[in-house]
């Protein structure tokens, strides 16, 4: 509520930029009102129809009398008058030739020329465009040579592009009052008012959403105006004359508030509360991106993974989406395992007969062990040992590395067939093989994937993998906890309802889920 209440000022100082007295007004022509003291406010810009298609003001007043007492709605507000009908049937300031003779009806135009009224002001005057009219496009064809255009239809629609840019160009915002009977010509579908198209577009390019079709009928609902809930179209039935005009106009005028979004939020505000807090409730469990599932190992024992199943999590309660474990790999999506590779250098399966006494010692030895022997040979041996272990590490070196490994990963009955100095040959390579030596002695964290996305490979920290639905990172890889190992795996993708796991900051859907942190050990 805090954070709502602190935003309307800067929406305010937003709708009211350059809001303030006319300090100066243009040489051309008299302004419509001078007021010895103008009152403070933005000028109210009156674009007003003088086509022969637009019915009068007030049935019971003529059309000068009735446009004169228009303007004393304003109460000395600041404004000016722009009488429009063709490119040629235009006049500023002068109410006296508000007649309604004019044969056609172009708002491009119009709009032109009320843009060169407000270039004569000085920088960030602040400005309100009235539109009044009956909402047809009537544009002459003589007046727009240069669009080529072979039926009124096409040329209406290269008038409106260009109407519709240059009200996006000039950012002012629009009122229109809408005189005489509703009609369909060109009416948004499913307006009740029958509101033609054209003017909607017109609107919502000056005003952004807060013109939309929603908003309007919101509007039109409080029948007040606030801060972001203003209404833009307004209708004037005819014969009802200056009384329906005189209230439209002061709302126009009238300078906002923000009562209304004050109202709205002290009454929608607690029920959004309740409401997330509910879903914060019964999403607790929901993962997004982000958050951490931490699979905790044993050697040898594979972690068989399913998602989105009901299942007891280890910070209590229930949850139903996410990784959790199974008992067999039949109701598993994947498995992890981590295993140290069956990598046997002992003498098993080796024949040993006949060999010399060095090589005796040094054939059962471990890899360290027979690295350590070899240095001291090198080092403090006699000469045969140190001619021994020369032409070793000089045949290792240039042992062929696929050979080797299928010596050293042969089971013990394949070698009796295996010459023991080959085996130790095939071990002293690994002593001077980093990357072989690492890929038969490291211990290995392997992934199997069933199903439509079955596969295997092996985890390394940055690898991507998929279990369900979900997208995963492998984020670390830590040795030690209640068992062995520890695989932290950070979901890259999740699915959700209309994208809002990838729309929402991370930080606001922990609050929503209630859970302080965005790590959670599957179980």
């Amino acid at each position: 509520m805090r954070t709502l209440v602190a935003t309307f000022p800067v929406l305010f100082v937003i709708s009211m930029a350059g809001a303030r007295p006319v300090t100066g007004a243009p040489a051309e022509g008299p302004p419509a009102n001078e007021p010895s003291v103008p009152k403070p406010g933005p000028i109210i810009l009156f674009l007003i129809d003088n086509s022969a298609s637009l019915p009068p003001l007030d049935p019971q007043e003529g059309r000068v009398v009735a446009l004169e007492k228009m303007f004393t709605f304003l109460e000395g507000q600041p404004y000016r008058l722009v009488l429009f009908g063709g490119r040629n049937e235009i006049s500023v300031d002068q109410p006296a030739l508000y007649d309604n003779k004019g044969q056609w009806t172009d708002f491009y135009h119009a709009f032109v020329r009320a843009q060169e009224l407000v270039k004569t002001y000085p920088p960030g005057t602040g400005f309100r465009v009235v539109l009044l009219t009956d909402g047809i496009l009537d544009p002459n064809p003589r007046d727009w040579p240069e669009a080529g255009a072979i039926s009124k239809e096409e040329l209406r629609a290269q008038v409106v592009l260009k109407l519709i840019d240059l009200l996006a160009q000039m950012e002012l915002p629009l009122y229109v009052i809408l005189v005489g009977e509703p009609t369909s010509d060109g009416a948004a579908p499913g307006d009740r008012e029958l509101t033609p198209q054209l003017i909607w577009d017109m609107v919502r390019t000056a005003n952004g959403v807060r013109a939309s079709p929603m908003a309007q009928k919101l509007s039109s609902f409080l029948k007040d105006d606030g801060l972001l809930l203003r209404k833009f179209i307004f209708r004037i039935e005819p014969d009802q004359g200056l009384n329906q005009v005189e209230p439209v106009v002061r709302r126009i005028v009238a300078p906002p508030s923000a009562q209304v979004e004050l109202f709205l939020s002290g009454l929608v505000l607690p029920l959004v509360m309740i409401a997330l807090l509910l879903l914060g409730i019964s999403v607790r469990s929901f993962p997004g991106p982000g958050d951490v599932e931490i699979v905790e190992l044993k050697t040898g024992h594979p972690a068989h993974l399913s998602v989105d199943h009901m299942h007891r999590l280890e910070s209590g309660g229930w949850g139903v989406r996410g990784l959790l474990l199974v008992g067999d790999a039949r109701n598993a999506t994947a498995s992890i395992t981590y295993v140290h590779p069956p990598l046997d250098v002992t003498v098993a399966g080796i024949d040993t007969t006949g060999l010399d006494p060095l090589t005796l010692k040094l054939l059962p030895m471990g890899l360290e062990q027979l690295e350590r022997a070899l240095e001291e040979c090198m080092e403090r041996g006699s000469k045969d040992e140190k001619v021994f272990a020369l032409n070793l590490d000089y045949m290792a070196k240039n042992f062929d590395p696929a050979l080797a490994e299928r010596i050293l990963t042969s089971s013990s009955t394949e070698r009796r067939r295996t010459s023991p100095l080959d085996f130790l040959r095939a071990k002293a390579h690994l002593l001077s093989n980093p990357d072989l030596h690492k890929r038969l002695t490291e211990a290995r964290l392997t992934f199997n994937a069933y199903g439509r996305d079955a596969g295997r490979a092996d985890l390394k920290v940055g690898a991507k993998l998929r279990i369900g639905p979900y997208g995963f990172v492998v984020r670390d890889i830590v040795r030690g906890g209640r068992k062995d190992l520890r695989v932290h795996l950070q979901y890259d993708r999740v699915p959700s309802l209309f994208g809002l796991k990838a729309i929402l900051p991370k930080a606001l859907q922990r609050v929503i889920r209630l859970r302080r942190r965005n790590e959670r050990v599957v179980s």
